[in-house]
């Protein structure tokens, strides 16, 4: 009787110690690692169906005769702008004229269209330190499916090549 109780005793103890152990690290498992955004050069950070994601593996902007954006994820998505105007304003985003190029984690394409146009809101341009700010939204649609992919509160603030 007594080595039963002694084995259910220490049966027990090692299940309750099972249990805490795995039950601490399916909470480490569980909590999302935040995204740390920004690159010396500057920011491009958006949501994507309402979930955030930026460009925190590369960054670039170049300007020759429009300016180039092109950012990479660490998760996967890039993000391409082609920005035809520098100067202060909200311009449309579209398939002619300020044109933004997405691949998702997926490497599937997305890019914007004359039929669903977005936003985009240059807020400063300084050309004497080549930094550009602006925010934008879109719907992207997919050239295979048709599908559509909403791009919100997108952050861009960046020193630009020539």
């Amino acid at each position: 009787m007594y080595q039963r109780s002694l084995y259910l005793t220490a049966l027990a103890a090692c299940t309750l110690g099972a249990i805490v152990l795995l039950s601490s690290c399916k909470k480490d498992e569980e909590e999302e690692t935040p995204i740390i955004c920004g690159l010396p050069n500057g920011t491009l950070k958006w949501k994507e169906n309402g979930v955030e994601k930026c460009a925190n593996a590369t960054l670039f902007a170049d300007y020759t005769i429009d300016m180039t954006v092109s950012g990479l994820s660490a998760q996967g998505p890039t993000f391409t702008m082609e920005l035809d105007s520098l100067n202060v304003g909200t311009y449309a985003l579209t398939a002619d004229y300020n044109y933004i190029l997405y691949t998702d984690g997926l490497a599937l394409g997305w890019e914007a269209t004359n039929e669903q146009p977005g936003s985009i809101t240059i807020t400063s341009h300084n050309e004497s330190t080549n930094r550009i700010e602006a925010t934008f939204h879109i719907n992207l649609v997919s050239p295979i499916s048709g599908a559509t992919k909403q791009i919100t509160d997108g952050q861009l603030s960046i020193t630009y090549t020539e």
